[in-house]
């Protein structure tokens, strides 16, 4: 930068805000998280080049795109850059990142957080989604000691689909079938030991099948699983060497030896339906994002914008 435009730079420094002051100091600084995990990937495609579409480690360099470098296949002949096929591609206005996130964090819902990131609503849609690819994976890998397990359920939505299933319902209609219709409500399953840690998973319906699909080498045996007297739960405990507390609760049993309960997991799901709340229903295929949101807020004692996007920063070992 040549000595006159650098002066003019510093003469139009004056007239910044205070956030803004805070936000070039923390550019300079380098710590903004955005910066440096686009930094982080951009490095990984200099140290191992690789197409993200044919996989080919034969590329070039093939001008820039937005600050960012842009490259060509020679094998597959597609260009790209180093957020392509990750959750941040084709993302704009990096600078509002973080503002979002940290409604993301505040809870609010698409029209507040557009509002307040003066960002389009189907922009804050998008933003939403791609931001929670992540945490929606990141569930217990491993689950120990005292292990409390126990299903809530979700009114089956087709909220935001052109084509519906089934006929339209309005707000305030009796379900179309008494009980847990596939047709009208959505298991979902939670699985916590007292670490706090939480395994979570949409089901199709709760069965020792579907219990041992997704609880495979999740729980170390001998642990002991505490659940009500539905019938999968015994089954899934007796075929995978688990001690099992059966909790009567219709007979009042609640807690045995004063130690064995579920109530935690119970309380979870108290939580988890009260915030859930405030978004007036969520459609069933984005269930999984939602519920991955909740168990980032739960497992952050004070969470911040910087936090859930370091989840992010999981990107660059994929």
């Amino acid at each position: 930068m040549i000595s006159a435009q650098f002066n003019k730079l510093l003469a139009s420094l004056e007239h910044l805000t205070d956030k803004q002051v805070k936000d070039v100091e923390a550019s300079l600084r380098g710590d903004n998280i955005i910066q440096l995990i686009v930094a982080e990937l951009e490095q990984r495609m200099i140290d191992k080049p690789q197409c993200p579409h044919c996989y080919s480690g034969l590329i070039n360099r093939h001008g820039k795109a937005g600050l960012m470098q842009r490259y060509r296949c020679k094998n597959c002949l597609k260009t790209f850059n180093a957020v392509t096929n990750t959750p941040l591609a084709r993302l704009h206005y990096k600078e509002k990142w973080l503002d979002y996130l940290q409604c993301m964090i505040g809870g609010k819902v698409l029209r507040e957080s557009a509002k307040t990131c003066d960002i389009n609503l189907k922009t804050s849609f998008r933003w939403r989604h791609r931001f929670l690819q992540l945490p929606a994976t990141m569930k217990a890998s491993l689950l120990e000691g005292i292990i409390e397990a126990d299903e809530t359920l979700f009114a089956r939505s087709e909220k935001g689909s052109r084509t519906l299933k089934r006929k339209a319902r309005k707000r305030g209609m009796k379900a179309a079938k008494r009980g847990r219709s596939k047709d009208d409500w959505v298991p979902v399953l939670t699985v916590r030991d007292r670490g706090k840690h939480t395994y979570e998973a949409v089901l199709s319906s709760v069965s020792t099948e579907q219990l041992n699909k997704e609880l495979r080498g999740k729980i170390i045996k001998d642990s002991v699983l505490c659940s009500d007297g539905f019938r999968p739960y015994i089954k899934f405990a007796q075929g995978n060497d688990l001690i099992h507390k059966r909790l009567d609760v219709a007979a009042g049993i609640r807690v045995i030896e004063k130690v064995f309960h579920i109530q935690n997991v119970n309380a979870y799901h108290s939580r988890l339906k009260a915030w859930m709340e405030r978004f007036h229903g969520v459609a069933t295929k984005y269930l999984e994002n939602y519920l991955g949101w909740f168990r980032f807020l739960e497992s952050n004692e004070k969470p911040n914008k910087n936090n859930l996007f370091e989840v992010q920063q999981h990107l660059v070992g994929t």
